[in-house]
């Protein structure tokens, strides 16, 4: 019987311990907004965290991912353009639409324009 209370006790304290540490490492608290989590939930692994396409997977790409600061980028496409790039992909970069609706990736076209648009 008292095993059984030593491990009843152990399973307690382990999922405490899980419970906390799903709490730790949730990634949408570490952003200020939602838009600025799905940029780096579904951007940046290609584009950077600067959005200077520099980001971890996008250097294993046939083609780089577009610099985002580039001011050549800003004047040679529309917003319909980038967002249309965003919906449906181009080139190496995925289709989004399966993951985010028109308007969580219109907002991401609003952040993006925001945060690194020259």
């Amino acid at each position: 019987m008292k095993h059984l209370a030593v491990v009843i006790v152990m399973i307690l304290v382990w999922l405490n311990g899980l419970i906390w540490l799903g709490k730790q490492v949730d990634p949408s608290v570490k952003y200020q907004s939602q838009v600025e989590y799905k940029y780096a939930r579904y951007c940046a692994g290609c584009h950077g965290n600067n959005g200077e396409g520099n980001g971890r997977i996008g250097r294993f790409k046939r083609l780089d991912p577009a610099d985002l600061t580039d001011n050549s980028l800003w004047q040679m496409h529309s917003d319909e353009q980038l967002l249309d790039s965003i919906n449906a992909g181009k080139n190496d970069m995925p289709a989004f639409h399966y993951y985010l609706n028109d308007e969580e990736q219109r907002a991401i076209l609003d952040y993006i324009k925001e945060m690194f648009r020259p």
